[in-house]
Protein backbone atom coordinates (compact mmCIF):
# COMPACT_ATOMS: atom_id res chain seq x y z
CA UNK A 1 0.00 0.00 0.00
CA UNK A 2 1.78 3.38 -1.24
CA UNK A 3 -0.67 5.30 0.85
CA UNK A 4 -4.31 4.88 2.91
CA UNK A 5 -4.37 8.34 3.88
CA UNK A 6 -3.33 11.59 1.74
CA UNK A 7 -5.52 14.47 1.33
CA UNK A 8 -5.54 14.92 -2.23
CA UNK A 9 -6.62 18.75 -2.04
CA UNK A 10 -9.62 20.89 -2.80
CA UNK A 11 -9.16 20.62 -6.60
CA UNK A 12 -7.58 18.70 -9.65
CA UNK A 13 -4.74 21.03 -9.67
CA UNK A 14 -3.48 20.17 -5.76
CA UNK A 15 -4.78 16.74 -6.47
CA UNK A 16 -2.20 16.67 -9.40
CA UNK A 17 0.73 17.93 -7.27
CA UNK A 18 0.30 15.24 -4.70
CA UNK A 19 -0.42 12.49 -7.15
CA UNK A 20 2.65 13.29 -9.39
CA UNK A 21 4.83 13.67 -5.79
CA UNK A 22 3.41 10.61 -4.55
CA UNK A 23 4.67 8.77 -7.30
CA UNK A 24 7.69 9.65 -8.36
CA UNK A 25 9.06 7.84 -5.21
CA UNK A 26 7.76 4.68 -7.56
CA UNK A 27 9.57 5.53 -10.46
CA UNK A 28 12.16 3.28 -11.48
CA UNK A 29 15.43 3.69 -12.67
CA UNK A 30 14.30 2.54 -16.36
CA UNK A 31 10.99 4.79 -15.85
CA UNK A 32 8.23 2.15 -15.05
CA UNK A 33 6.40 2.47 -12.43
CA UNK A 34 6.37 0.08 -9.41
CA UNK A 35 3.44 -0.19 -7.80
CA UNK A 36 0.25 -2.57 -9.31
CA UNK A 37 -2.72 -0.66 -8.79
CA UNK A 38 -4.30 2.63 -8.09
CA UNK A 39 -7.24 3.70 -6.47
CA UNK A 40 -8.29 7.10 -6.38
CA UNK A 41 -11.82 7.97 -3.68
CA UNK A 42 -13.27 10.79 -5.72
CA UNK A 43 -13.53 13.31 -9.17
CA UNK A 44 -10.67 15.16 -8.43
CA UNK A 45 -8.22 12.71 -7.53
CA UNK A 46 -9.32 10.54 -10.27
CA UNK A 47 -8.71 13.46 -12.70
CA UNK A 48 -5.04 14.76 -11.42
CA UNK A 49 -4.46 10.61 -11.55
CA UNK A 50 -5.10 10.07 -14.83
CA UNK A 51 -2.96 13.31 -16.02
CA UNK A 52 -0.11 12.27 -14.27
CA UNK A 53 -0.41 8.80 -15.69
CA UNK A 54 -0.70 10.09 -18.81
CA UNK A 55 2.01 13.34 -18.58
CA UNK A 56 4.66 10.00 -17.61
CA UNK A 57 3.61 7.07 -20.18
CA UNK A 58 1.97 4.98 -17.09
CA UNK A 59 -1.69 5.47 -18.34
CA UNK A 60 -2.82 1.48 -19.06
CA UNK A 61 0.12 0.07 -18.06
CA UNK A 62 -1.34 -0.16 -14.13
CA UNK A 63 -4.42 -0.90 -12.98
CA UNK A 64 -6.56 1.84 -12.32
CA UNK A 65 -9.78 2.61 -10.69
CA UNK A 66 -11.45 6.10 -10.02
CA UNK A 67 -14.14 7.50 -8.32
CA UNK A 68 -17.06 9.59 -9.89
CA UNK A 69 -17.67 10.23 -13.51
CA UNK A 70 -17.26 13.41 -15.99
CA UNK A 71 -16.63 13.76 -19.49
CA UNK A 72 -12.84 13.84 -19.20
CA UNK A 73 -12.90 10.66 -17.00
CA UNK A 74 -15.97 8.64 -19.66
CA UNK A 75 -12.99 9.89 -21.95
CA UNK A 76 -10.31 8.25 -20.10
CA UNK A 77 -12.02 4.82 -19.37
CA UNK A 78 -12.91 4.17 -23.28
CA UNK A 79 -9.27 5.39 -23.99
CA UNK A 80 -7.98 2.37 -21.24
CA UNK A 81 -6.38 5.02 -19.17
CA UNK A 82 -8.53 3.64 -16.49
CA UNK A 83 -10.08 0.29 -16.18
CA UNK A 84 -13.20 1.55 -14.18
CA UNK A 85 -15.16 3.58 -12.41
CA UNK A 86 -17.22 3.49 -9.13
CA UNK A 87 -20.15 5.57 -9.36
CA UNK A 88 -23.29 6.73 -7.56
CA UNK A 89 -26.77 6.95 -8.74
CA UNK A 90 -27.26 10.86 -8.13
CA UNK A 91 -30.86 10.30 -8.84
CA UNK A 92 -31.80 7.57 -6.19
CA UNK A 93 -29.49 9.36 -4.31
CA UNK A 94 -31.62 12.74 -4.47
CA UNK A 95 -35.48 10.23 -4.49
CA UNK A 96 -34.08 8.86 -0.76
CA UNK A 97 -32.91 11.56 0.55
CA UNK A 98 -36.50 13.19 0.16
CA UNK A 99 -38.17 10.25 1.33
CA UNK A 100 -36.21 10.04 4.60
CA UNK A 101 -36.30 13.32 4.98
CA UNK A 102 -40.37 13.10 4.79
CA UNK A 103 -39.97 10.09 7.00
CA UNK A 104 -38.49 12.02 9.71
CA UNK A 105 -40.35 15.10 9.73
CA UNK A 106 -43.91 12.82 9.36
CA UNK A 107 -41.91 11.16 12.91
CA UNK A 108 -41.47 7.45 10.94
CA UNK A 109 -38.20 6.20 12.32
CA UNK A 110 -35.66 6.11 9.65
CA UNK A 111 -32.52 4.10 9.17
CA UNK A 112 -29.14 5.57 10.56
CA UNK A 113 -27.33 4.69 7.16
CA UNK A 114 -29.17 4.15 3.99
CA UNK A 115 -27.41 2.71 0.97
CA UNK A 116 -28.37 4.54 -2.41
CA UNK A 117 -26.38 2.32 -4.18
CA UNK A 118 -22.87 1.99 -6.20
CA UNK A 119 -21.84 0.28 -9.28
CA UNK A 120 -18.29 -0.39 -10.68
CA UNK A 121 -17.57 0.19 -14.27
CA UNK A 122 -15.54 -0.81 -16.42
CA UNK A 123 -14.91 -0.43 -19.90
CA UNK A 124 -16.07 -3.54 -21.15
CA UNK A 125 -19.45 -3.20 -19.88
CA UNK A 126 -19.29 0.62 -19.94
CA UNK A 127 -22.23 0.86 -23.50
CA UNK A 128 -24.54 -0.59 -21.45
CA UNK A 129 -28.15 1.48 -21.31
CA UNK A 130 -27.64 1.26 -17.07
CA UNK A 131 -23.65 2.19 -17.13
CA UNK A 132 -24.43 5.05 -19.83
CA UNK A 133 -26.71 6.32 -17.59
CA UNK A 134 -24.57 6.64 -14.88
CA UNK A 135 -21.61 8.18 -16.85
CA UNK A 136 -23.87 10.61 -19.17
CA UNK A 137 -27.44 10.85 -17.72
CA UNK A 138 -29.52 12.47 -19.56
CA UNK A 139 -30.22 15.72 -17.68
CA UNK A 140 -32.59 16.99 -20.01
CA UNK A 141 -35.10 14.37 -19.10
CA UNK A 142 -35.06 15.42 -15.30
CA UNK A 143 -34.59 19.26 -16.07
CA UNK A 144 -37.76 19.70 -18.05
CA UNK A 145 -38.79 23.55 -17.67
Amino acid sequence: MVSANQYGGADVESAYKKSESMLAGFKTADGSLSVDGIFTPNESTTLAMVRVLQSNGWAGKRRFIGFDASDLLVKALAAGDLDGLVLQDPVNMGYLGVKTMVSHLKGTAVEKRIDTGVRLVTRDHMNDPDAKELLQPDLARWLKN
